[in-house]
């Protein structure tokens, strides 16, 4: 099974990855910010991204074939319908059950928690401008097509929202309604 946690900048998509990649038996945290973190780092490169994207499979293949790991968790920000279907083309072979989730927050409780967070000061109006446009972002583009099945973390700890994740990954309803609908 593998998991993609998208969501904006400081939502919670590591902490709440960690917690998932925890409830399994054996299984690998890829945090798509860490495996991608390049310098010289550009937002919208495309060869960045599909170096990523190729990355990620890469790695999954890996602990797949040499380290007897079926389960991952990916937590990465994918702005656009497309951007999230490109991995998924990547991984389909290695996994048929793959499951993005997209998580959300109210305004107020996102800057809160970017100002929680353990950022350097000289980056975080960087981040309090960010998350907020990565927001609108996402909203226009869901109503496109499929960046992950929404789930809202305003009142819900990181480890809360693991919970519901977990819970929806094994529920056969769920599963199979997803799975169906995006084949």
């Amino acid at each position: 099974m593998i998991i993609i946690i998208n969501g904006p900048c400081g939502i919670g998509k590591s902490m709440t990855g960690e917690h998932v990649t925890s409830k399994f038996d054996r299984a690998v945290f890829l945090d798509g910010d860490y495996i991608g973190s390049v310098h010289p780092f550009e937002i919208y490169d495309d060869v960045r991204i599909e170096h990523l994207y190729q990355t990620l499979r890469l790695l999954v293949a890996f602990h797949i074939e040499h380290g007897d790991y079926h389960n991952f968790v990916i937590p990465y920000v994918f702005e656009s319908p497309e951007s999230l279907a490109r991995l998924r083309t990547l991984l389909a072979d290695l996994d048929d059950e793959i499951y993005p989730f997209r998580l959300v927050c109210d305004a107020q409780v996102l800057e809160q928690r970017l100002r929680d967070a353990s950022r350097p000061p000289d980056e975080l109006d960087w981040y309090l401008n960010r998350a907020p446009e990565l927001v609108r972002i996402q909203e226009a583009a869901a109503r496109n097509g499929d960046l992950g099945y929404v789930v809202d973390t305003t009142a819900r700890t990181p480890e809360e929202v693991a919970d519901v994740i977990w819970a929806l990954v094994h529920n056969p309803t769920f599963t199979a309604r997803y799975l169906e609908a995006h084949p």
